[in-house]
């Protein structure tokens, strides 16, 4: 009697499909644990990162919802946070020096800091770079280039998600620097110091500021100095801010009979890729309400 032939082949595909199976957890865990963690400090560093890394890396913001950067103090779970991720990117400029004594506590691990503002050229006294598009290129940048050497594998992906990122801010640039052209007049009052870099890179002057810091009331002296700049310049909009107006800017305005639109600086916010330009956009459609309802258009930009 002859024995069966048996063949192997089918065990051999059962035994290699329990390997695959087995291994599937573990690979995956390896994948996670190799992707990029990243921690910023403020929205538009959110969406400049997010841009960049797609859904190549993991990114969460630093500060809660609706908090700012200057107020801030941070928790001892912040510095868990930033430790583990590895990787904070940062404005710099000024804007966070509450983040040194974390970055020494959370540094032991190797955290890398990223500091956005290299490149950019500071005004003293104001760090809100991100406002002017041509800062956030820069900002771009320094971000694309870190991340890149920080997580080579994804380099290619990362430069060419940067470029077209890029690409839109320049296109952001553009719609600003056209809109600016035609106003008739450049001097604004604001309520805070904030908008420096903008006025700078598309032809405004700022006049001067209600509130010199903010935390800081208004001295009656400041006021009455920055009334005397308004009805000088025949500055007829002032821009403050979105939530409840301080009393010193309800004052102006009803003193000096100028109207009062708000301007944000993005400071906080909700957190999402496109979060920057959408912002951008709005400040400048409030900025053409401002300049196109009460000083016309320049006589070298009308039609």
């Amino acid at each position: 009697m002859k024995a069966a032939k048996i063949s192997i082949l089918p065990l051999l595909i059962i035994l290699l499909i329990t390997i695959t199976a087995c291994q599937k957890p573990a690979d995956k865990a390896v994948m996670k644990e190799k992707r990029l963690r990243i921690i910023t400090t403020i929205p538009p560093l959110y969406s400049f990162t997010k841009n960049i890394v797609g859904n190549l890396a993991d990114v969460e913001n630093l500060l809660p919802s609706g908090v700012g950067p200057h107020e801030y103090s941070f928790k001892p779970n912040d510095v868990k946070r930033v430790a583990d991720a590895g990787i904070l990117i940062k404005n710099g400029a000024g804007l966070e020096n509450w983040l040194d004594s974390m970055i020494d506590l959370a540094g032991a691990g190797g955290l890398k800091a990223i500091d956005t503002s290299i490149g950019v050229d500071i005004i003293n006294n104001d760090p809100h770079i991100w406002l002017s598009p041509k800062n956030a290129v820069i900002q771009v940048k320094n971000i694309a280039d870190a991340l890149i050497k920080a997580d080579p594998d994804n380099g290619k992906a990362y430069r060419k998600n940067a470029d077209e990122y890029i690409a839109k801010l320049k296109l952001l640039d553009e719609e600003i620097s056209s809109a600016a052209s035609g106003w008739a007049k450049k001097d604004f009052v604001s309520l805070h110091s904030a908008f420096l870099y903008f006025a700078r890179d598309y032809g405004l002057r700022q006049a001067g500021v209600i509130m010199e810091s903010p935390d800081k009331i208004p001295a009656p002296g400041h006021i009455k100095d920055i009334m005397g700049r308004i009805r000088v310049a025949g500055i007829k909009a002032i821009f403050s801010e979105p939530g409840p107006q301080p009393k010193s800017v309800m004052m102006i305005a009803k003193e000096l009979d100028v109207k009062i639109y708000n301007l944000d600086t993005m400071e906080a916010g909700d957190l999402s890729a496109g979060w920057y330009e959408e912002k951008t956009r709005a400040n400048l459609l409030v900025m053409k309400m401002a300049f196109d309802q009460h000083y016309g258009v320049s006589k070298g930009n009308s039609k």
